[in-house]
């Protein structure tokens, strides 16, 4: 036994048009005349014919009772009961109830499916009929349950209230010659009737004011509409008129934008030339670096080529001496060349090397002339690229 079970078989019980309410309480005890009767019920659904007898008085009815419906359900559908849990009539017998019901509901359904196939368009404004009618249903039961919740929240007090208008009452019934309790209504009456008149009058009070303030909010509404309806007009009127600078700010926009097209032209060119210009300078450094690099390698060469001259004059001098002079002058001679020719090779040596630098100058200073030449001709070409460019862009 499940829950599932029993809620699955009075869905499929309800479906199948069974007239009594099945709750999910009937089979938590043993309830044989609920069973009898469902079986009964089967019974007639699968034949109308059958005339099984349906008294359940006596122990031995009920037996013969369960029996011959197991062997009807058996010759019939070929459905096996268990006998024991249909006469323990709890939630045992429902499973074996199910087995009957839900093969009558297959057998319903199969029946109606092409029914339901050739009217689907009759029944979906039905269906959407129950779905709006289930709705409101829906929200009433919502309604109903908040409004029960919340008087059982009041029960306590109601209570009190309610045992005192029972005890008046039954004071009023046993005492029917006195006049206390009628009196006692009547002023509550009077209290109540005093308490409503006070309220009504609050409330026309209330009402007047709402009115006063309805009245000064049409007043100011109007007003707000009428400014509103100038402010409009006045709109309308200043987009409608053309404002006497807007030729003088439509030309000088058209002379901005010609400007601006020329110093764009103008600053790519500024860009163009300064990047030349540091090429041009690079390349000069290169080549001052050359020519320095070259002046000292000839520097170097010409000290050396000098002094290897003096060595070799030197030693040609000693010879040529050695060779004029005789033997007997030698010897006598000797001393005093010794000492004269160091000084004479230092002088002569001197005048040549003061000859050479002298040379070496005028070399140099034809060399920084013709760069100067050449530097003075690329700055002329420069100022006439520059000149150019700037007709160009005046011509534009």
């Amino acid at each position: 036994m499940s829950f599932r079970e029993i809620r699955n078989f009075c869905e499929i019980m309800r479906s199948l048009g069974y007239s009594r309410i099945i709750s999910m309480e009937n089979f938590r005890t043993p309830n044989f005349e609920l069973v009898a009767d469902i079986l009964d019920w089967l019974l007639l659904r699968v034949d109308p014919e059958c005339d099984i007898l349906g008294d359940i008085e006596e122990e031995r009815q009920r037996i013969n009772f369960i029996t011959n419906v197991a062997k009807f359900f058996l010759s019939k559908t070929r459905i096996k009961l268990n006998l024991k849990k249909l006469y323990q009539a709890d939630g045992y017998a429902v499973r074996e109830l199910l087995k009957i019901a839900s093969m009558l509901y297959k057998a319903q359904s199969s029946s109606t499916k092409n029914d339901e196939e050739s009217s689907v368009d009759i029944t979906m404004s039905s269906k959407l009929q129950n779905l709006k009618t289930a709705r409101g249903l829906a929200t009433e039961i919502t309604e109903t349950g908040a409004k029960l919740f919340d008087l059982l929240g009041k029960e306590k007090d109601l209570r009190e209230a309610r045992d005192k208008a029972l005890g008046f009452l039954d004071n009023i019934s046993r005492n029917l010659d006195s006049n206390a309790e009628q009196e006692y209504i009547r002023k509550c009456i009077r209290d109540i009737i005093q308490g409503q008149t006070g309220n009504l009058s609050q409330m026309e009070k209330m009402l007047e004011e709402l009115e006063n303030d309805e009245k000064t909010l049409e007043a100011k509404i109007k007003k707000r509409t009428g400014e509103l309806e100038r402010a409009e007009k006045r709109m309308k009127s200043l987009q409608t008129v053309r404002p006497g600078y807007m030729d003088e700010y439509e030309r000088l926009e058209q002379e901005l934008e010609k400007l601006y097209e020329v110093y764009v032209v103008r600053f790519r060119n500024v860009a163009y030339l300064e990047h030349d210009l540091d090429e041009y300078s690079k390349k000069e450094e290169e080549k001052s670096k050359l020519i320095s690099d070259s002046l000292a390698q000839q520097r170097n060469e010409i000290q050396e080529d000098q002094k290897r001259r003096l060595i070799g004059e030197a030693e040609l001098e000693e010879a040529t001496i050695d060779s004029n002079v005789p033997k007997g002058k030698a010897s006598n001679n000797n001393a005093s060349n010794n000492r004269d020719r160091p000084m004479e090779a230092r002088q002569n040596g001197r005048r040549q090397y003061k000859q050479e630098e002298s040379e070496e100058s005028d070399l140099i200073e034809e060399d920084e002339e013709s760069g100067s030449l050449e530097v003075d001709e690329e700055g002329s070409e420069e100022e006439l690229e520059e000149e150019e460019s700037e007709s160009l862009d005046n011509d534009f």
